[in-house]
């Protein structure tokens, strides 16, 4: 049974895969359609069982994603892989309980309202447990007219549960108790504890149905391998969501059709096309050429960005944008038995090194001053970021207090200008990135600034045919730069659970540097069963001051996606870093 390729870029909250133009893919990656919303006072159109009569502008909406994924399925059962940041692909089929708007404002979806704590909708009991109850819109149907009920959710949560098909390492897996459907429109979500996100069932907590009418038979049928292979999950895929997919060329395209039902109205665009093109600079010249509306989701890179943002955007013919979506950083290693030299474990020396990094500079020499420099994982655009303003420690670039602090851990300089410890010897360790241009540019800037001052540190590249390989990612002796996620989706990657296991062969956990804090393991787990805002933020600024004040990392960076568009589509507006520009795709429109 066919089924499309693999994603060579997939890569989710635990670092970077390189490619021949990195950065420029990385990002792309998520912000390709992270941008695409209408405002946040443009609530979403149509009602149950309504649809909205826009005019009928037979334009199709020709569109460019730079990786094939590997379903439809918004989340995909473990043997049907996941695709990550293809926020189109993932959108235009699918429909949630709630939407995330541009703002970041829940809005109800396929719910007819959100659970509101304290009420009927949510409880939470003396001993921690907790229930919602979801009352569904009615009229809803999938794709090919079948009714969607709450039987679908229960169903959905069948597959996901079970352990050879489900997505059990996800936080709202392990969080939900059961679900239950005491009739065709209620849904009741119950909870081994408290969970703050239970009224945003969206992203990484993401609860979408199945339909169950298709998938039930062939899973009673007990082949999980061939329930896993049903076309059902590519060509022939049926869902909620603003389009139904007419069409799926392997390697190629899929076009898809607006969806008459769906429960927001019909699509402004009646069709859409989305290209599977793996050339940046290929799609640039589709772009330019009047052969595409839109490209993103690593469809073009910074520097087709860039050229992008000369004549064509100058000329009114487009628009583009850049979207702040993932955290470059230099992670130490702090495992004793790896770790070389052993003077890195010292936070007064690792404190030095971020004093002597030029973050401006790195940004103007590699990233055409377009980037944001950072101090932490939260982006202060993002939610949590007026709550963590405060508490980061910061290290401005600053030579002077960082040889106070080279003194300090017992290191001072020898006659040849390099930093030298009496039990030792001299001050020698490896920067470390994985190879691409734009990331080993990066690295060799901070080596050779860093050389200037004393430090004696050599760079060196991993190769790409290793940048997959665990051990590879996880047993460097000094230093390593990547990039991962940025804000709340990043924060457990940094736990003592997380850290990679000899044992398991290094294959499970982002935390490579291994870096443990107690305190930080503790703050976590409470931030993800705390239920007040205002404790959840006190609680992220702790973490923030904890991480920034041992300094496991330097943060370097955040990183921007480009996405661009012509000017003629209309409602495609910036969202917030956490946001997905997507939410409103059945919004956008041709201006006449």
């Amino acid at each position: 049974m066919w089924s499309p390729p693999p994603s060579p870029s997939s890569v989710r909250g635990g670092g970077d895969v390189p490619n021949p133009m990195p950065m420029t893919l990385l990002a792309a990656v998520v912000v390709g359609l992270s941008a695409c919303a209408l405002p946040s006072s443009s609530a979403p159109s149509g009602v149950a069982g309504q649809a909205s009569n826009p005019p009928r502008v037979e334009h199709t909406l020709v569109t460019a994603v730079r990786s094939e994924p590997n379903t439809l399925a918004e989340r995909p059962i473990q043997t049907a892989a996941a695709f990550a940041g293809l926020n189109l692909v993932r959108r235009f089929a699918n429909a949630e309980l709630t939407l995330l708007d541009d703002k970041l404002v829940r809005r109800s979806y396929l719910a007819e309202a959100l659970p509101q704590l304290n009420s009927d909708t949510w409880r939470v009991s003396a001993d921690g447990q907790m229930e919602t109850t979801w009352h569904l819109r009615p009229g809803v149907t999938w794709h090919d007219g079948a009714p969607f009920t709450s039987q679908d959710f229960t169903f959905a949560w069948q597959l996901y549960s079970t352990p050879e098909l489900g997505a059990g390492g996800s936080q709202f897996v392990r969080a939900v108790k059961e679900v239950a459907a005491p009739d065709e429109l209620t849904v009741v979500i119950r909870y081994k504890q408290p969970y703050p996100s239970a009224d945003n069932l969206t992203g990484n907590d993401a609860f979408p149905p199945l339909p169950r009418h298709i998938l039930e038979p062939a899973l009673q049928q007990g082949d999980l391998n061939a329930f896993a292979n049903l076309p059902f999950w590519t060509r022939e895929y049926i869902g909620l969501g603003p389009f139904h997919l007419d069409r799926w060329e392997p390697g190629s395209f899929m076009e898809a059709s607006a969806f008459d039902q769906h429960i927001l109205g019909r699509a402004k665009t009646s069709r859409l096309k989305i290209m599977f093109v793996s050339d940046v600079n290929a799609a640039l010249a589709r772009l330019l050429a009047g052969e595409m509306d839109l490209v993103g989701d690593s469809a073009i890179g910074l520097e087709q960005a860039f050229t992008l943002k000369g004549d064509w955007e100058k000329r009114g013919a487009g628009l583009v944008r850049l979207r702040t979506s993932q955290w470059r950083a230099t992670a130490f290693q702090l495992r004793p038995e790896l770790v070389n030299p052993r003077a890195l474990l010292d936070v007064r020396v690792r404190r030095a090194l971020a004093h002597t990094v030029d973050k401006q500079s790195l940004n103007d020499g590699v990233y055409h001053g377009e980037m944001s420099t950072s101090d932490y994982l939260v982006s202060p655009q993002s939610q949590w970021g007026p709550s963590v303003a405060d508490a980061v420690i910061k290290y401005p670039y600053d030579t002077r207090r960082a040889e106070q602090l080279m003194n300090e851990a017992g290191l001072t300089r020898s006659p040849d200008g390099f930093f030298t410890s009496p039990t030792e010897g001299r001050f020698k360790a490896e920067l470390k990135t994985a190879e691409s241009p734009d990331w080993v540019n990066e690295m060799t800037i901070m080596a050779a600034a860093w050389r200037k001052t004393g430090l004696d540190i050599q760079d060196a590249v991993l190769p790409a045919a290793l940048s997959l390989d665990p051990e590879s990612r996880v047993t460097f002796p000094g230093m390593f730069t990547s990039t991962t996620s940025q804000g709340e989706t990043a924060l457990t990657g940094y736990t003592t659970a997380q850290i990679p296991k000899v044992e398991d062969r290094w294959r499970i956990g982002s935390n490579r540097g291994g870096w443990s804090s107690p305190d930080y393991d503790r703050l976590l787990a409470a931030y993800f069963t705390t239920l007040e805002p205002s404790q959840r933020g006190a609680q992220m600024a702790q973490m923030a001051k904890v991480f920034t004040e041992d300094m496991p990392m330097i943060s370097l960076l955040f990183l921007a996606q480009p996405y661009a568009h012509v000017s003629a589509l209309r409602g495609v507006l910036p969202v917030a870093p956490e946001g997905d520009i997507t939410w409103n795709i059945h919004e956008w429109e041709w201006n006449p």
